[in-house]
């Protein structure tokens, strides 16, 4: 199955037997006051300074349940369940999930999937949203110079051919005079087997070297998927219709908002109990019939509005 998404509509055509998973971050606030009240002024009333600790969960939706997963050592900054991929940290301001530990995290997916029998010859798809921890690329056009010695962001060149093999370029010279030196684009495009005009100038090499597949808007996360042969599908901004795992974030924080008692310990522990009541109650599948229908009515030349009416209303 293959999910085509453009920017009016969503189309699926049945090619092999595949096997979807969902992924996506989300925080959990709780409201824990200090005893404390600070004031600025004699006629302002007391301020309740809150400590406002936050815990941070990246986790995975899969269409098609199956059973344990087998373990793998742990990233000692990153909290992983026992078995499966789920990841979570305990974070300040403006703290986030950066993009290599989602890359970690990703990895440690791929590595658990090599032993699912149940996944055995499916074509494993992956749905992720379009956050820039998501999205980063591993290196822009722009940030090569044009002749020797000249910048370069990265040690070699990694890429995917139109025949969908890897491909890795040295991009410093490895012998010759010119030993330890960045090759420049002039020079790579002959790696590349391009043709320049005579006396280029760099935004003329930019737009040339732009056509090919080195450099194209592949993300890191694209890269390492290939490698497992899995596919990556970006999911088009603002459409939690198409992102399963946002309808778990929501089950979640209302199971914990009506039980909290507002302290960071006990948030913690309704958390966990919030992943077995969501099991339990099977809501995995409503997020998911919601997920198909909602491609269905695209397929069908649905408009955002109609689609999302029909993925909040009782048909779905």
């Amino acid at each position: 199955m293959e999910l085509i998404i453009s920017s009016h509509s969503i189309h699926h055509t049945t090619r092999h037997q595949t096997t979807y998973k969902v992924h996506g971050e989300s925080t959990f606030r709780n409201d824990e006051v200090s005893p404390k009240r600070w004031f600025f002024k004699e006629n302002t009333p007391f301020f309740s300074k809150g400590r406002e600790r936050s815990h941070m969960i990246s986790d995975f939706l899969v269409q098609h349940p199956s059973g344990h997963y087998k373990s793998l050592s742990d990233d000692g900054d990153v909290n992983y369940l026992r078995q499966p991929a789920t990841a979570s940290i305990n974070i300040g301001t403006d703290v986030y999930f950066d993009n290599d530990t989602i890359l970690s995290q990703f990895e440690r997916l791929f590595q658990i999937l090599e032993y699912k029998q149940e996944y055995k010859n499916n074509q494993i798809e992956i749905i992720v949203d379009n956050a820039r921890t998501h999205s980063a690329k591993a290196y822009s056009l722009q940030d090569f110079g044009k002749n020797i010695g000249t910048r370069c962001p990265v040690k070699q060149i990694e890429y995917i051919d139109e025949n969908g093999a890897i491909k890795v370029i040295d991009y410093y010279f490895q012998r010759g005079e010119n030993k330890d030196k960045s090759k420049g684009l002039v020079e790579l495009r002959k790696d590349l087997g391009i043709k320049l005009p005579d006396k280029a100038k760099l935004k003329e090499i930019h737009e040339i070297l732009s056509t090919h597949c080195a450099f194209q808007n592949v993300t890191k996360l694209e890269m390492l998927a290939v490698k497992y042969s899995i596919k990556i599908i970006y999911c088009r901004k603002y459409h939690c219709e198409l992102n399963a795992i946002e309808g778990l974030w929501c089950n979640q924080k209302a199971y914990v908002r009506s039980r909290t008692d507002q302290t960071f310990d006990k948030m913690i522990k309704l958390i966990s109990e919030s992943r077995i009541n969501f099991v339990q109650r099977k809501i995995s599948l409503k997020l998911f019939r919601r997920f198909w229908r909602a491609i269905e009515a695209y397929s069908k030349g649905q408009t955002y509005a109609n689609a999302l009416a029909l993925f909040f209303s009782q048909f779905c």
